[in-house]
């Protein structure tokens, strides 16, 4: 697992608000499935448009955590829209998938930890 997260930095850029971080946790994970759910959508449709606006901001929602691989993930399949090139895009969105599972298990034990 390759999430790169830096909590410290994480928390500064919040402005070392651990109320207003972990509110931002939970919206992240409300709206990730919500969002991927429309990316997943766009994939089936090979709608490069839509694939490329969902992965800009699964990208920015992400980018809040992380730059690395789920981060990576989500900006492939910003650029595959983009390019209005989808192959390979099946497998581009399930190594997505796989890895906002990733950050998503991650960022709720750190928020789980932020109630104890």
């Amino acid at each position: 697992m390759a999430l790169d997260i830096n909590r410290e930095a994480i928390l500064e850029n919040f402005m070392d608000d651990e109320e207003l971080l972990f509110e931002s946790i939970d919206t992240f994970l409300t709206s990730a499935a919500a969002r991927c759910s429309s990316l997943e959508g766009a994939v089936k449709a090979r709608d490069a448009q839509k694939v490329m606006e969902e992965g800009h901001t699964i990208k920015g929602m992400v980018g809040y955590f992380t730059t690395g691989e789920p981060y990576e993930a989500s900006k492939k399949l910003e650029f595959m829209g983009r390019n209005n090139d989808l192959a390979g895009v099946d497998e581009a969105l399930a190594d997505l998938k796989a890895k906002l599972d990733e950050l998503v298990s991650y960022l709720t034990a750190w928020r789980n930890e932020g109630e104890g």
